[in-house]
């Protein structure tokens, strides 16, 4: 693996890479606003039109177990531009779907090519850097993916505004446009000393291997269950802001973009701190203030506090997501035994596939009820403290360092 400075890297390609790096909250948030106006276009029930945001999930979760590895054999370069344009042309045809099932097979389309741009990004950066350096460089990297998940519900909140929930599929088409020409001009092709033979059997293999070892399936555990809480999110809290709270889809889009905010500021905050703490300390106060999240929107939502009293727990509980993260990321890729997009491709499958299982259930009780939801954030809250403490006690040294 090759190290290079963060500071020699060119800052487009840090601009592409964060932009490939945010198709999945491209798919998801900035289509979110709208879950209760594509409900009713579909006359559908409320966990129904939540499979929309479940199939993207397992679509990114897929796309990244395929495409890491296609990229590992046959060059990130060529197989971006390659999954891309499929996104390109499954957004274009979302404009003008009618019916529920094949628009529930174009969000897996979606979810599978956003799920292939993300894993080739961060194999990208997992060819170039290791260490603190990866670690500080994916933090940085979501400054761009902080700005994008501010713009993204805004853009879909004013999309709605203007027109109907189709046009938010036309805005996805002009990205993706834009990315492609990015990725073909800017995009260094991978040498083809540098490429691995595809072979699924040594990657299964691999995989084998990456799962036997505690210290890659814990951190890939941390990063999963951090994501559950994003993605459970994503899925609930359109109807209970906009059916509970009464907000509108706009006013719900600002709540997006303000926790969008908190994804930067806290990025930015890690990326400086992980300079003068260990990873694994920093690990331990991210999950400490997402869990105070937690308690604040079980007390908010079981008590009917004010929709203020909500905004700050959505705050807490979201803000550290892209932390914690990119340090679990960092710190089992330092156990890769193959090439970066074997592990890479892993973790992001691993992450997804629970967003995409769970996000449905939030919406067992009908879009009055809250509970399943808090149930669901609950038992996260407990699993990430058994993790940490697991961590703990396998690496005692490397808390204190």
């Amino acid at each position: 693996m090759q190290n290079t400075s963060a500071k020699h890297f060119p800052s487009i390609l840090i601009i592409i890479f964060g932009v490939m790096t945010t198709f999945g909250p491209l798919s998801i948030d900035m289509y979110s606003p709208s879950l209760p106006d594509v409900q009713h276009a579909f006359s559908s029930t409320t966990s129904e039109i939540q499979l929309t945001i479940s199939f993207a999930m397992i679509g990114l979760a897929l796309g990244q177990f395929f495409f890491g590895p296609l990229s590992d054999a046959f060059g990130r370069k060529k197989i971006a531009l390659t999954i891309l344009v499929i996104y390109m042309l499954a957004s274009l045809i979302a404009v003008f779907t009618t019916d529920l099932y094949f628009f529930l097979f174009l969000r897996l389309i979606q979810g599978l090519t956003a799920g292939g741009s993300i894993v080739i990004a961060k194999a990208s950066i997992g060819d170039k850097f290791s260490g603190d350096e990866m670690a500080k460089f994916l933090t940085s990297l979501m400054v761009v993916n902080g700005i994008i998940t501010i713009i993204a519900p805004l853009l879909g909140g004013f999309a709605l505004t203007i027109s109907t929930w189709r046009s938010i599929f036309v805005i996805l088409t002009i990205i993706t446009i834009i990315v492609i020409i990015g990725v073909l001009m800017k995009m260094p092709s991978t040498n083809h000393a540098d490429r691995t033979t595809l072979n699924y059997g040594r990657i299964f293999k691999d995989f084998g291997q990456l799962l036997k070892k505690p210290s890659f399936v814990i951190p890939m555990l941390l990063q999963g269950l951090t994501y559950v809480m994003l993605f459970s999110y994503s899925a609930a809290s359109p109807f209970i802001t906009q059916k509970i709270y009464s907000l509108s889809p706009q006013q719900f889009s600002v709540i997006l973009a303000v926790n969008g905010i908190g994804l930067i500021l806290v990025s930015q905050i890690v990326a400086l701190l992980v300079e003068k703490l260990s990873r694994y300390t920093l690990l331990i106060y991210l999950t400490l203030i997402q869990i105070i999240g937690v308690l604040l929107i079980i007390l908010t939502l079981t008590m009917h506090w004010p929709i203020w009293m909500l905004i700050i727990a959505f705050f807490l509980n979201i803000s550290p997501v892209t932390s914690i993260g990119p340090l679990g990321f960092a710190l089992a890729m330092e156990e890769r035994t193959g090439g970066s997009g074997n592990a890479s491709s892993l973790l992001g499958l691993f992450q997804f596939i629970l967003g995409g299982v769970i996000s449905p259930l939030v919406g067992l009780k009908g879009q009055f009820d809250a509970s399943p939801y808090l149930v669901i954030i609950s038992i996260t809250a407990i699993l990430l403290v058994i993790l940490q403490v697991i961590y703990f006690k396998l690496n005692p040294t490397k808390y204190r360092s």
